[in-house]
């Protein structure tokens, strides 16, 4: 009987591990099913010039994505991290899979979530530079060109991180006399604003993706204010947000990153 003891005990701990190691997993999986909030937030910005805060006097600090990471922390008391991928004079072409600026916010976004867990939320304004009549790459690009390439862009994000959450932003107005290295001009304005539609259509096509607010087009139009003054080809034109606008965009990207945000169980 006792040699039945010392095999049935040894037995009988194993079984109780098992079921407490069950019980914690059940346990873990609820809280996560009740949106148990991750103790990190990860932020990845895709973008040209204007979100690497072209113009800026410290963009490190004053960029739009700095500035979001800041207002993001306040609101959430969590932990955020940033990643600035914004890059001047880039196009949709320049975010293609395989590229450069593709493999560095996907290394960035994985970086992020392996060091620090929580969900990815890649923030994603392009198309000034598309809009170009001649100069930058692809130029001038088509509405549906444009939107060829973000399904591209965004099939590929998802692909590389599948559990991401995906904000695309409306580009917002520049002058329509903007003519620097490349000319933009009014044909360019109109054609920016032929990307609404399209930003629209794939928003609807996507779970993981989330439209960004019209406010950036309404809050920068004729607002010269909120612009860096720059010599052009065809006089005095705005595009890149100063300190001013570059807070004013932030805030904007932020009050659609916070909602989306939420629903991961962030307050």
């Amino acid at each position: 009987m006792k040699h039945h003891n010392n095999i049935l005990l040894p037995l009988f701990l194993l079984l109780l591990t098992s079921l407490s190691l069950n019980a914690a997993a059940m346990s873990e999986h609820e809280d996560d099913a009740q949106g148990k909030a991750p103790t990190s937030i990860n932020l990845v910005f895709i973008g040209n010039s204007i979100t690497a805060g072209a113009t800026l006097s410290d963009p490190s600090r004053q960029a739009p994505p700095a500035i979001c990471r800041d207002m993001v922390e306040k609101a959430t008391g969590v932990h955020t991290n940033v990643y600035n991928g914004g890059h001047s004079g880039i196009t949709t072409f320049g975010f293609m899979p395989g590229r450069r600026d593709f493999v560095k916010v996907v290394d960035a976004a994985l970086r992020f979530q392996k060091a620090n867990g929580g969900v990815v939320y890649f923030s994603i304004m392009l198309g000034t530079n598309d809009s170009a009549c001649t100069t930058t790459e692809g130029a001038p690009v088509s509405p549906e060109t444009y939107g060829r390439n973000m399904r591209t862009i965004i099939d590929s994000l998802i692909h590389a991180v599948p559990s991401c959450r995906i904000l695309l932003n409306y580009p917002i107005w520049y002058s329509p006399n903007t003519h620097n290295g490349a000319r933009y001009l009014q044909e360019g304005l109109d054609r920016l604003r032929s990307y609404y539609p399209v930003i629209d259509t794939i928003v609807d096509e996507y779970t993981q993706v989330y439209g960004g607010s019209r406010k950036a087009w309404r809050g920068f139009k004729n607002r010269k204010k909120l612009f860096t003054a720059e010599k052009g080809r065809s006089g005095t034109f705005y595009l890149h947000p100063n300190a001013q606008g570059a807070h004013r965009l932030a805030k904007i990207w932020t009050e659609r990153l916070l909602d989306i945000i939420a629903e991961d169980g962030h307050q």
